[in-house]
């Protein structure tokens, strides 16, 4: 089958059904951006993160906030702060005072799917976030063992997928799988981490498992692993190119739902600043963000050390996150489901 091309442009596909976008998230009253750049100079400004050191999350923050400091003439330090999958960083970033100085990055299927769901502890309007911006986006990948006789998704009725638990993406992503190519497979839960749920499809004892690529790639790439079916937008990875995409599996009535949830999916690594923050501010902090992203040098080092960046500009994840937030009922009800269990 043909392959779709996804991304935060993507939910044009839907033919207009989702056309509501809220307010900008900036203050009306705004200083200029000239003003803006001089009150943070020399400043330190602070990337919550908020997973444990050491992953990918935190990796990507070391190497943006440097980078961002010295656009900004400011010093961009990274604090860590674990908890909830996310929750409990973002409440309290958006809670922070909106001068530029407190900036956060986001698992954007994590902390949009929550906002979706409202899940409890969820104690923000994801569509109020002052967005700087799209560090990296990759996609989920479906995949099997090696060994096993499933080659496509056309073989994946009546098998099992692992999960952790409901509210993991591949929980989420079993839900929404099941949903959308009409089958009723079970979804075993308990697995400790992701990567024994991973170990688990290696050794067969279970048959399919999702998440992202990044993930995934490990076990393709050693060949204990093959993968079936991509969820989002590829990105030009060589150990997916030409497996089928979801959008591309679904029968013409779930295309819109699929697309929603690969946009989902594809939101990728997000910077934001909390909610009200001046739009001279936002402005600076925006486009010293872009010059890093875009530059070139930069985009080398970050692929060459297994980090690819993925630049979308805060206007184009503003527009993003409005059209998720303004999701029809039946996606939302979808989502919580997958986060109630």
């Amino acid at each position: 089958m043909r392959k779709l091309a996804l991304g935060l442009s993507m939910l044009a596909l839907v033919g207009g059904a989702l056309t509501g976008c809220s307010p900008s998230t900036a203050s009306s009253a705004s200083t200029s951006a000239e003003d803006a750049a001089e009150k943070l100079k020399n400043q330190t400004i602070t990337l919550v993160v908020p997973f444990d050191p050491g992953g990918g999350y935190d990796a990507y923050a070391r190497m943006v906030a440097p980078k961002l400091g010295e656009e900004l003439g400011a010093t961009v330090i990274v604090e860590n702060k674990p908890g909830a999958g996310g929750i409990l960083a973002t409440n309290e970033v958006v809670h922070a005072k909106p001068d530029g100085k407190t900036l956060v990055l986001l698992n954007g299927p994590g902390h949009l799917g929550a906002a979706i769901a409202k899940t409890n502890g969820v104690r923000y309007d994801a569509k109020t976030m002052s967005y700087i911006g799209q560090i990296s986006s990759e996609p989920d990948v479906l995949v099997t063992s090696k060994s096993s006789p499933i080659a496509s998704v056309d073989d994946i009725a009546g098998k099992r997928f692992a999960a952790t638990g409901p509210g993991s993406n591949e929980y989420i992503d079993a839900v929404v799988l099941n949903q959308q190519l009409g089958m009723q497979n079970q979804v075993v839960t308990g697995f400790k981490s992701s990567n024994e749920a991973s170990l688990n499809v290696i050794q067969g004892n279970i048959e399919l498992h999702s998440r992202s690529l990044g993930s995934q790639q490990p076990g393709i790439n050693a060949g204990d692993l093959k993968p079936i079916l991509v969820i989002g937008e590829n990105n030009g990875a060589k150990e997916i190119d030409g497996i089928d995409n979801l959008v591309d599996v679904v029968k013409d009535d779930q295309k819109e739902l699929a697309t929603l949830h690969s946009t989902l999916v594809s939101s990728g690594r997000l910077i934001a600043a909390p909610p009200g923050t001046d739009a001279g501010t936002l402005q600076v902090i925006r486009e010293a963000f872009k010059k890093v992203m875009t530059n070139e040098a930069f985009i080398r080092d970050a692929a060459d050390s297994g980090r690819p960046v993925h630049y979308a500009s805060g206007e184009d994840v503003q527009k993003l996150v409005d059209d998720l937030m303004d999701s029809p009922q039946d996606y939302v009800d979808l989502i919580t489901k997958a986060y109630t269990g």
